[in-house]
């Protein structure tokens, strides 16, 4: 198939990716068969790129990801700006679908950083959307009608129809969503008023979906059943280009209305269409939902046979969404890297970019000066630099002098302070204690005895947990601590550590999962290593809510290893996570469930990894979580 029109082609394209929002124009077969036009520019081809990746976003997060990643490493390479926000962007809702809404935040933060430096209102609007999903996703209403409605009234002073329609729509939907159905109403209704007069069909067929689960509230069936049905007529004119998710839950509702008058005939054949809708395309986790469906309708017909079915069918394809979430999630960490490298060579681009305008600035001034000028400034410039760089050498000298006195005076009143309070504490429980054991032994029940002896058992694990800490840290500060190098084997350490932080984490209600890709070996100090692992663990647990998630993952790229841990749990302040690694400035915080602390354990993970020759970074977001990662320099290359 030729592209005689190439040009008119790839500007649509273009004109999909400034509007952000499925095109329905040409399939993922035709795009793929575009990107390989050897008549493609550079920029063509990312706009190609990113049009790929968002079409399969919600079909094949893998190979969504890997156009993303092609299209932002090509923009980085052309220095193609609009090309890497919007490659950002892509990745953002990857990383959300995926439920890392902390990195999904992270790239949306950066396309906004790239709009707002190059004053693009149309860029940054389309930014809101996606932080309005974001919000979705997390529940968070509050802030999904915010944003939505900051992206609305973006728009409108932009006087851009299309884009009006469309973040009408997405307001609608967070109101129905915040309960506020009138306003979810009205703005539905403008929705659909102007994507029917530009005849933007998928955007029309989700603002009828909504529309059908208003009246669907209202208990309003007939009316309802006139919009889902439409969703379903847009969505055969479609094909596959149609609104997959509006598709399937209007089957789904149409099914579950039928309910209500018993029409059992119309109930079954909505939900045949919506699981041969799923398998068409592919649609794994919508069919979840279907086969679901399924097992209630049959088990209201008591044909348990049918019912055995798809139970059997739930439980095979839930399995395999599990094995495939790991995969998405081990491919999403392993893009992290290369990805950081992408930003580290962008960044290294606009430096140069700016050294390149300067040196050709002062080379066209050094023109207009006559050469007994410049050797005379030049003399001059020299004797000053001379004098200036000898006070700064004092300035600096004395500054350094102040600043040592400062930490060793600061350094000091911590480690006092840790003594006199939270070691204390435990030590006063046990005074207490023990004058109760003796003047009140008669008047206190075998029950209490035991509650009693539990609290004081746990308040001296961390008094013990604190001792160890102050005293190992006292050694590291008189440098009489020795390191032990030897081969580290990753993976047995990892696994054994977590096996044991399974027990904390469980009774927590806290998921603790680890995954160790290769065979990571590296040479340093296995008590220093194991340290570290554990006390970040133990940290990450104890900063997680009951139902959240840690993660531990080891992954080996060439020499490099990186350890890294990451939590759903609250969170910090960027200013407190600046100063997680400073003795004079960490201060230990109870956990999520009172859990104590004396904040010395990350000052000496931090110490201990220097110590290695291996770098920690933490990445937090307060709500959201955080995540801590070591690098460390394996010595050898993986075969």
């Amino acid at each position: 198939m030729k592209y005689p029109c190439l040009g008119i082609k790839v500007c649509y394209l273009l004109f999909i990716m400034l509007n952000a929002f499925p095109a329905g124009a040409q399939s993922v077969q035709e795009l793929q068969h575009l990107i390989s036009q050897p008549e493609l520019t550079e920029k063509e081809k990312i706009n190609t790129l990113y049009t790929l990746s968002r079409e399969l976003t919600y079909v094949d997060n893998i190979k969504s990801l890997e156009y993303a990643e092609e299209a932002l490493q090509l923009a980085t390479e052309v220095n193609y700006i609009d090309g890497i926000a919007y490659s950002y962007r892509i990745l953002s809702s990857i990383y959300a679908l995926n439920d890392n809404y902390f990195m999904s935040m992270e790239y949306i933060q950066k396309a906004i950083d790239i709009f707002e430096n190059r004053d693009d209102a149309i860029g940054i609007a389309n930014c809101y959307i996606s932080l309005g999903h974001i919000y979705r996703s997390l529940n968070n209403h509050e802030q999904e009608i915010k944003y939505h409605n900051k992206s609305f009234e973006a728009f409108n002073r932009q006087g851009i129809t299309e884009r009006i329609g469309v973040s009408a729509h997405n307001l609608g939907e967070s109101y129905y969503n915040n309960k506020e159905f009138a306003k979810a109403e009205n703005l539905t209704r403008l929705a659909i008023k102007i994507n029917d007069s530009i005849l933007n069909l998928p955007v029309l067929s989700s603002c009828y979906k909504v529309m059908g689960l208003i009246k669907e509230n209202e208990k309003q069936l007939d009316s309802a059943s006139y919009y889902f049905n439409k969703v379903i007529k847009i969505s055969n004119e479609l094909g596959d280009n149609a609104q997959k998710v509006a598709t399937v839950e209007a089957m789904i509702h149409l099914a579950t209305m039928a309910k209500s008058p018993k029409k059992y005939n119309l109930e079954l054949k909505y939900l045949q269409q919506a699981e041969a809708f799923c398998e068409k395309f592919n649609l794994k986790k919508l069919l979840l939902k279907v086969y679901h469906e399924m097992q209630t309708f049959y088990l209201n017909q008591n044909k348990l046979g049918e019912v055995r079915f798809y139970l059997n069918a739930y439980d095979e394809l839930a399995g395999d969404l599990q094995r495939v979430q790991l995969e998405d999630r081990n491919r999403l960490t392993e893009s992290m890297t290369s990805i950081h490298q992408l930003n580290k060579r962008t960044d290294k681009l606009h430096k140069e970019n700016a050294a390149q305008a300067s040196t050709i600035f002062y080379r066209n001034i050094s023109l207009y000066i006559t050469s007994f000028f410049l050797i005379a400034l030049f003399v001059v410039l020299r004797k000053l630099k001379h004098i200036n760089r000898e006070l700064k050498s004092q300035n600096d000298t004395i500054n350094e002098q102040k600043s040592e006195l400062q930490k060793l005076n600061a350094t000091k009143n911590k480690f006092f302070s840790i003594v006199a309070h939270d070691l204390r504490s435990p030590l006063a429980s046990l005074k207490s204690f023990s004058s109760v054991l003796v003047e009140d032994i008669d008047f206190i029940s075998q029950e209490e005895i035991q509650s009693m002896g539990k609290k004081l058992n746990t308040s001296l694990d961390n008094t013990l947990k604190m001792a160890d800490n102050l005293i190992i840290w006292a050694q590291s500060q008189m440098n009489i601590i020795e390191d032990k190098k030897e081969n580290i084997n990753l993976r047995e350490v990892v696994n054994e550590i977590c096996e044991i932080f399974k027990v904390i984490a469980n009774n927590k209600e806290v998921r603790l999962i680890a995954s160790v890709m290769g065979d990571p070996h590296f040479i340093g100090d296995k008590d220093q290593v194991e340290f570290v692992i554990r006390n970040l663990i133990n940290n990450a647990i104890k900063f997680t809510p009951r139902k959240g998630i840690v993660n531990v993952s080891v992954t080996q790229i060439s020499n490099q290893i990186k350890i890294v841990v990451s939590d759903t749990g609250v969170g910090m302040s960027s200013e407190f996570s600046e100063n997680l690694f400073s003795i004079q400035k960490t201060k230990g915080i109870p956990g999520t469930e009172g859990e104590k602390g004396s904040g010395l354990g990350l000052v000496l993970s931090s110490e201990f990894v220097k110590r290695n020759n291996g770098d920690i970074h933490v990445v937090s977001q307060e709500a959201i979580g955080t995540t801590i990662t070591v690098s460390f320099s394996s010595g050898r290359k993986t075969a």
